[in-house]
């Protein structure tokens, strides 16, 4: 690499159903074009949605190891300084009667802003990766992004968005639940 391509640090962390996850990526800008190249990734399997698809709120357990995770990750991000972050959460947060009251427990204790997001905007965040770009443009394809507590489904035809579709819990109830 050159010397006169400037390396951006960025921050990302995922707060899923199963598990939570922080991503450090790297920005880099090579001949016009920038790339994102993944630096570090740290996965917890802390299993939100357990406790929200059963009862309907996150245990103080649940919610302990959550702010503790949090915690850490909020020390990591103090230590990379990345240029800036952005902390989603999905499903399992989004459903849980008690889920912006852990979020702004996490605000109170560590400083991390957490955005509580729509199912709408998890998968256009999913769609921004920019898949489409590496596909021939003369078929179609269904990706798809299965996470604990949704699915979501990205339709496209001859290169271009044709449909997005998000299943949640309620449309995937379980075989043992019925």
């Amino acid at each position: 690499m050159n010397n006169k391509n400037k390396i951006l640090k960025y921050a990302a962390i995922d707060i899923g159903s199963n598990a939570v996850r922080l991503l450090f990526c790297n920005a880099v800008e090579e001949h016009g074009v920038v790339h994102f190249k993944k630096a570090e990734l740290i996965r917890i399997p802390l299993r939100l949605g357990e406790d929200v698809f059963r009862s309907g709120r996150i245990s103080p357990e649940k919610a302990a190891r959550f702010i503790k995770t949090m915690n850490a990750f909020k020390l990591l991000i103090d230590v990379f300084e990345p240029v800036a972050y952005r902390a989603c959460a999905t499903a399992s947060m989004r459903e849980a009667i008690n889920g912006m009251e852990v979020v702004n427990q996490v605000k109170k204790t560590c400083g991390l802003n957490i955005d509580i997001i729509s199912g709408k905007e998890e998968a256009e965040l999913i769609y921004s990766n920019h898949v489409e770009e590496f596909l021939d443009h003369d078929h179609s394809y269904l990706y798809i992004d299965v996470g604990g507590g949704s699915t979501e489904l990205t339709i496209l035809i001859k290169g271009r968005l044709w449909r997005r579709i998000l299943l949640t819990l309620e449309h995937c109830v379980g075989w043992e639940e019925r």
